[in-house]
C-alpha cells in the first residue's frame, strides 16, 4: 500500500478559488459597464441625429406641396447631401415619391430619409400622407 500524500496547504486552494471569484466579478462588472456605455453613445447619437431627420422630413413635405401647386404631375425626386461641416453632420439621402391616390383630387405621397452611410450609424425614417391637389386643378 502507498502512503498517503500530504495535500498542500488546505488555506492556500481557498485562497486560489476566492481569487477566482473576485476575477469573474470584475469581468461580469467590467462587461456591464462596457454595454451600458456603448448604449448610452448609441442613445445619444439617434437623439443627435433625430433633430436632423425631422428637419428633412420637414422640407420634404414642404417642397412637395410648392412642386404639386406649380406642377400637379410631380411625381418626386431624390436629394444626396453630402455631410459638410455646419450643416449636416452625416450624409443624408431624400428620397420623395408622389402617386395618384384612388380620389382624383389627392395625391399619396411617402417620404423617405436615411441619415448617415455605415451602419451603426443609419438612422430611417418614412412617412406617408395624402395631399389635395391645388384648387385650380381640382376644377379641372
Amino acid at each position: 500500500m502507498k502512503p498517503l500524500r500530504k495535500r498542500a496547504n488546505p488555506g492556500r486552494r481557498g485562497f486560489v478559488g476566492v481569487m477566482v471569484l473576485v476575477t469573474m466579478v470584475a469581468a461580469v462588472l467590467i462587461a456591464t459597464y462596457s454595454l451600458q456605455r456603448v448604449t448610452r453613445q448609441s442613445q445619444m447619437r439617434r437623439n443627435q441625429s433625430n433633430p436632423q431627420t425631422s428637419l428633412l422630413m420637414e422640407s420634404a413635405v414642404s417642397l412637395v406641396k410648392a412642386r404639386l401647386i406649380s406642377d400637379p404631375g410631380y411625381s418626386g425626386e431624390t436629394w444626396n447631401i453630402p455631410a459638410e461641416p455646419g450643416s449636416l453632420d452625416l450624409p443624408a439621402e431624400v428620397v420623395i415619391a408622389v402617386r395618384p391616390h384612388e380620389q382624383i383630387d389627392l395625391k399619396s405621397v411617402e417620404i423617405q430619409v436615411k441619415l448617415g452611410d455605415e451602419a451603426p450609424r443609419v438612422s430611417r425614417e418614412s412617412l406617408q400622407l395624402t395631399l389635395p391637389l391645388p384648387q385650380s386643378e381640382q376644377d379641372k
